[in-house]
């Protein structure tokens, strides 16, 4: 008897020799350690095979059984096994993405404390507007399928998700994805003033013992809903019903580095291999989400006003070219009205996406400009710890006070992050309590929980930070809402900023006005005439989406078609220029009928970011209308990569980033 033993690591599974006294107890998903190269190694039994073994091979045996039960179910195997596929990587590195790392490492802690389950607050449970109702009645009706449920900020999506929720017969479980951690926070208030502790949240800024923990409460059944970021897709559930992807547009569902997949996208692969409900909530849906359902794909339930029909943020765009301003990010518009807003007893939201204190450090005397020696990229100034950081590679240095070029004096920083603007605000109304809230101010382990409840309590006049503070919060104290250096999300060189900048503007202003007093919303801006803010003054989405979309149908961008990227990465630049002249020429031979005509291969190219953590990088981008005979086109470009001697390639299927 053989076992496919399948190992957290970049490859496929291992056949090993199933002991005769193990053979009674072992099954698909049950945890095994197995001899691996010199020593052993923890991994997850897929499969079995009878017969005997290849004579040419000589296969080592299963030293041990870990668990009495199975630690992965019959259907998070599959759902590996898919996302190995599709995204054109391995199952071992899909199973490094699903599993705890600490259920591998042979080192199990003892039990957690779990601060954040003794802090159930119960909530009065508001009436469903007829417009809730509604949709929900939609979803219900329905045994499997997606749903796609555009709301308007304020609308009161929460709510339809906890009620769906708790139509689920009693036996099935829910899955609730969030893009941000920061979200988590009133989400499950809310989810556990209705389900009580038979909520858990699973996320990477739990502790190994917590990860360990609620992953056990799911496979048991003990636990009912699950809330989390990306990963939570993965849960191990055996008897699952609906899965919710909130704010569903969002980027930050796709993974960066290693297997690139896409929580969403993983989410309704699962829904179809397992037969679940999906709803993808959103004020501001994905060109893609909508398409599907304008194309009968998806179900599309709409609520077009706020709870009680309160009215939508007025929302100004500030020219920051003709406008009176304190600083170069702060128009004295905005200031005045942070004072009045303050003073009446309301809250505030700024939003800036770019944290530290300076983006840019340059020599006055010589233009000498501090970039990183490992990425190609600028370093950001952080007053705080007097460091230049890179936010790429995570190195920094400590900047002397003479330039390392010509030994000037003259060292300016330029430009603005959060961290200048929160002290300058300071400086300018020494009355207001100001709050940061970015990657810098949320490192620490329950950060987000502190600031989400020292802004409920009201202990907050302006909370300020990244594109964090623009999703899915709900203070009905928060009057005004503004954006400060729009232009920051205008100018990226990819197809999708324009929508980026939409989604983010309109989420931002989104936050104003819940409560009983309308709220307005300001956008600073060097470029008052770019046409995104044609729309977002009027909450035009349907508008946006008809120009963006007749945009990407002339360009075969998705959704009108498929995109794959492949990323070679090289230690020497000139051995990746002369690498990537040869692939390029065996490219050009590829056959056309390889992956079909419709499959266009642009590069390979410099990809706009060309070194990263001491890679020069190139990059090679597939368009296509198929995603399996673009697939085929990738594995040609590929076939052209073998015999290229110091090239790290990686594949990125359905990229959301070309950066």
């Amino acid at each position: 008897m053989l076992a496919n033993i399948l190992f957290p690591i970049n490859a496929e599974a291992f056949t090993y020799i199933v002991p005769e006294e193990l053979r009674p107890a072992i099954r698909r998903g049950s945890r095994v350690v197995a001899p691996f190269k010199k020593g052993h190694k923890t991994g997850i039994v897929t499969g079995f095979t009878a017969g005997p073994a290849d004579k040419s091979k000589t296969l080592k045996s299963i030293k041990s059984l870990i668990d009495d039960e199975p630690l992965v179910p019959e259907n998070i195997l599959r759902l590996i096994r898919w996302a190995g596929q599709y995204y054109m990587s391995t199952t071992g590195l899909a199973l490094k993405n699903a599993v705890p790392a600490a259920f591998f490492s042979g080192k199990m802690p003892g039990r957690p404390r779990i601060t954040y389950s003794a802090d159930i607050r119960k909530e009065e449970t508001p009436e469903l507007t007829p417009a809730q109702r509604r949709v929900l009645r939609e979803i219900n009706k329905a045994d499997r399928g997606v749903f796609l449920l555009h709301g308007v900020t304020g609308s009161g999506k929460t709510e339809v998700y906890v009620n769906a929720i708790k139509s689920l017969p009693p036996d099935r479980q829910a899955i609730v994805l969030v893009p941000e951690i920061a979200i988590t926070v009133q989400i499950i208030d809310r989810l556990r003033s209705s389900f009580g502790d038979k909520v858990v949240f699973f996320h990477s800024g739990l502790s190994t013992g917590e990860r360990i923990t609620y992953w056990r409460k799911m496979k048991s059944g003990e636990a009912r809903v699950v809330i989390g970021v990306r990963s939570a897709v993965f849960a191990p559930f055996e008897n699952p019903g609906l899965i919710i992807i909130d704010e569903e547009q969002e980027s930050s569902y796709k993974q960066r580095d290693g297997l690139r997949y896409n929580a969403r996208d993983v989410a309704l692969a699962r829904a179809k291999l397992e037969g679940l409900k999906v709803i993808l909530g959103s004020a501001t849906p994905s060109m893609e989400a909508l398409h599907a359902a304008r194309k009968g794909k998806f179900t599309y339930l709409e609520i077009r006003n706020r709870v009680d029909h309160k009215s939508m943020p007025r929302i100004e765009i500030i020219d920051m070219t003709a406008e009176d301003k304190q600083t170069f990010s702060l128009s004295n518009k905005l200031i005045n009205s942070l004072r009045e807003n303050t003073s009446a007893g309301y809250q505030s939201l700024i939003m800036l996406n770019r944290r530290g204190y300076s983006p840019f450090c340059i020599c006055a005397d010589c233009g000498h400009t501090y970039k990183c020696p490992a990425c190609s990229i600028t370093l950001i100034y952080h007053k705080d710890t007097r460091t230049l950081n890179c936010h790429y590679c995570g190195s920094h240095l400590k900047p002397g006070d003479l330039c390392p070029n010509c030994g000037g004096a003259k060292v300016k920083y330029l430009g603005t992050g959060t961290q200048r603007v929160e002290e300058e605000l300071k400086a300018l109304i020494p009355e207001l309590a100001v709050r940061r809230m970015d990657r810098d101010t949320t490192r620490k382990k329950f950060s987000h929980y502190s600031i989400i409840r020292d802004m409920e309590e009201k202990k907050i006049d302006l909370l300020m930070g990244t594109q964090m503070v623009a999703k899915g919060h709900d203070f009905p104290d928060v009057t005004l809402s503004a954006v400060v250096s729009a232009d920051i999300a205008l100018n990226m060189p990819d197809f999708r900023s324009a929508e980026r900048a939409f989604q983010l503007f309109t989420q931002l202003a989104g936050r104003s006005g819940r409560g009983d007093v309308p709220g307005k919303a300001y956008i600073q801006t060097y470029e008052a005439g770019h046409y995104v803010f044609d729309y977002v003054r009027n909450h035009d989405y349907r508008g946006f989406y008809e120009r963006e979309m007749a945009q990407r149908k002339e360009l075969s961008y998705p959704p009108y078609g498929r995109l794959l990227r492949i990323i070679l990465s090289f230690r020497d630049r000139d051995a990746g220029e002369k690498a990537a002249a040869a692939v390029s020429r065996k490219i050009k031979k590829i056959p056309r009928t390889q992956g079909g005509k419709d499959t266009e291969i642009l590069g390979p190219a410099p990809a706009p970011i060309e070194k990263l953590r001491n890679f020069w990088r190139w990059h090679i981008i597939l368009k296509g209308k198929n995603s399996r005979k673009l697939r085929e086109s990738a594995g040609a470009v590929l076939e052209c990569l073998k015999g290229c001697r110091g090239i790290k390639t990686d594949i990125d299927v359905d990229p959301v980033n070309l950066m």
